[in-house]
């Protein structure tokens, strides 16, 4: 089975929560960014990554907004699914911007990347996708004539955003992903940079705490 959660933030004790015993061998737990376990390799940090590696099931992210970027780079990209990923550990995976992944079955687009809402989009340019990466996105939702199972992203389409919190700070990425929402057909979207469990439909899910089965 397919699990999505929202932001950890490098926070352990989510993984000793007992709703997480229904994961088993085969799974995959998708976390919608702001993963956390790759920042400052400290030794706190190692010891969490250690514990995750021993983990039954898989782990997946996308990127957020509070990343170590560059430290994540320095991981090896490999094929995973169907599509590259930066390897952490062999049940940890980074999922690359833009890309779709063949997962038990289902099509997965991801797309990570974020903005603090208090930063500024010239001095975070890392936080969030390039124009190439953008570009890819599109046209791997061309080959697969704009149709997918899952998407799985950081930030919210503008509009959605702004749904949420009328006063969110809107960039290139959210309104990039609007235009995604009106031109690409999907099962479920989830999303996980507002800090929020609400469901804008029962295909559009910001999710936060919850985990959700998909």
């Amino acid at each position: 089975m397919i699990y999505i959660t929202g932001d950890l933030h490098g926070d352990y004790n989510f993984f000793q929560e007992r709703r997480l015993d229904r994961l088993k061998k085969g799974d995959h737990l998708i976390i919608t960014g702001d993963f956390g376990f790759i920042w400052d390799n400290s030794k706190e940090e190692i010891k969490n990554l250690k514990k995750l590696e021993k983990k039954k099931y898989t782990i997946l992210f996308v990127d957020g907004a509070h990343e170590n970027h560059e430290r994540l780079k320095e991981y090896e990209e490999v094929e995973f699914c169907g599509a590259p990923a930066r390897r952490i550990a062999d049940n940890i995976y980074c999922l690359s911007r833009g890309e779709i992944y063949t997962i038990e079955g289902k099509s997965v687009f991801a797309l990570g990347g974020g903005l603090d809402p208090y930063a500024d989009e010239d001095d975070d340019a890392a936080s969030l996708p390039s124009d190439d990466e953008l570009q890819k996105a599109v046209d791997n939702l061309q080959k697969h004539h704009r149709r997918v199972d899952l998407v799985i992203t950081h930030e919210a389409p503008a509009s959605v955003k702004r749904l949420i919190d009328r006063s969110a700070t809107i960039n290139d990425l959210n309104m990039f992903l609007d235009t995604m929402l009106r031109n690409t057909r999907y099962g479920e979207w989830y999303f996980g940079s507002l800090h929020e469990d609400r469901a804008l439909s029962e295909k559009l899910v910001c999710v936060y705490n919850l985990v959700h089965r998909a």
